[in-house]
């Protein structure tokens, strides 16, 4: 673990199978062949039967489930502390599937105020309107709402733990256990987080997945995405529809994945490190008003995240004074990225100069950064002289 005292880790709460750091899972686990690195396996049609190190269901074509995916599985299994796991094309994959999955006409789903955009548009538009499927939103962070919304029968509850783009950090096994005491299963979107900060299926939750595409891949070259959980009646149904939806992974962005994976640890205490340095300087910037991190004692979530989190992530956001033009904002910068993504080295900045989205806890002058592996002092100069040239 680094020294710099900005790096808060709380406890010790990665849970191996093997009693390993997860340093050395991350680099050791999933693959135990004779090369240096997981091969490609470029082939359409793959016998996997006794494959040793991968999930083997099977024999069949490459959208059933290959080697290079395999180890990805079997990776990311151990890492999360599952006992299946299915990787998909990308994180919507990964999250159409699970829906496809688990979802009938009529069932219903709730979900926390504010997700991912894509997550957005199957739950405010093609789940209720194309598939017959109810749905609602609530603020999770206000457990009395959730139980009032889970009084009506609910099949699923679908969360962020460290919300996409808002920044709420929810309660995970308190909103776990209720969605149990509902019936429903409780499913875990942790790409903000990745298994090294959190491991939802420690709390019980039934399924969680990744957009591997962000933080687990991590260098901004490859569309991945996963499903663990533990139950295998849950994953029938899920890799029934990664054969029907064939939405699989790709042999060399499952390589690319697998060898991010190994670098994850150290990545995440760099993300970790830069974004608390980065959050303490827009703290205290003039043309800032707010700053959403969790890793600061102002979040107002950052008391309960010291119940899970080993480290705060590398994500925040924060509010500008209405005289920045967010356009200029976004051109002005020399070494970050105006871009969508998030999870890169690079460091991303989603800047929006528009009225926010209340309804989803987002403000006016809201914008979010992915906080990159660079320099935390580059960072800071970049966004500072960023915000005095749009002014």
């Amino acid at each position: 673990m680094p020294n710099d005292e900005t790096l808060h880790f709380l406890t010790d709460n990665y849970h191996s199978p093997t009693g390993r750091d997860f340093t050395t899972d991350a680099i050791h686990a999933g693959y135990h062949g004779t090369s240096s690195a997981v091969p490609i396996y470029q082939g359409n049609t793959n016998i996997r039967d006794g494959y040793e190190g991968t999930n083997s269901y099977g024999r069949g074509l490459e959208k059933a489930g290959g080697p290079t995916s395999g180890a990805v599985e079997e990776l990311v299994r151990h890492l999360e502390g599952g006992e299946w796991a299915i990787t998909t094309s990308c994180g919507m994959a990964a999250m159409s599937q699970i829906f496809f999955g688990l979802l009938d006409q009529g069932d219903r789903i709730v979900g926390h105020r504010c997700l991912y955009a894509g997550a957005n548009m199957w739950l405010n538009e093609d789940l209720p309107s194309r598939w017959g499927i109810d749905t609602a939103r609530v603020d999770m962070r206000d457990l009395d709402a959730l139980r009032e919304a889970l009084e009506k029968p609910t099949k699923v509850v679908y969360f962020e733990p460290y919300a996409n783009a808002s920044m709420d950090f929810i309660d995970v096994k308190a909103i776990i256990d209720l969605a149990h005491d509902a019936g429903a299963l409780a499913v875990v979107d942790n790409t903000f987080l990745t298994p090294y900060l959190l491991q939802p299926l420690h709390y019980d939750a039934d399924i969680v997945m990744h957009a591997m595409t962000k933080y687990m891949a991590g260098h901004g070259d490859a569309l991945a995405g996963i499903i663990v959980g533990n139950d295998e009646a849950i994953r029938e149904p899920i890799h029934r529809m990664r054969i029907l939806m064939g939405g699989v992974l790709a042999p060399m962005n499952a390589f690319l994945v697998n060898r991010g994976l190994k670098t994850l640890a150290f990545r995440m205490e760099r993300h970790c490190v830069n974004a608390r340095k980065v959050a303490e300087f827009l703290e205290g910037h003039p043309l800032v008003t707010e700053v959403r991190y969790l890793g600061l004692p102002s979040h107002p979530n950052h008391e309960t995240s010291l119940k899970y989190l080993r480290g705060f992530g590398g994500m925040l956001g924060f509010v500008s004074i209405p005289e920045v033009d967010h356009e200029a904002f976004g051109k002005a910068f020399k070494i970050c990225k105006p871009w969508y993504s998030l999870g890169d080295v690079e460091t991303l900045v989603l800047e929006n100069g528009g009225p926010g989205n209340p309804e989803q806890g987002i403000p006016a002058h809201y914008s979010r950064v992915s906080v990159g592996l660079e320099d935390p002092d580059d960072i800071i100069a970049d966004l500072d002289q960023a915000l005095n040239k749009s002014v």
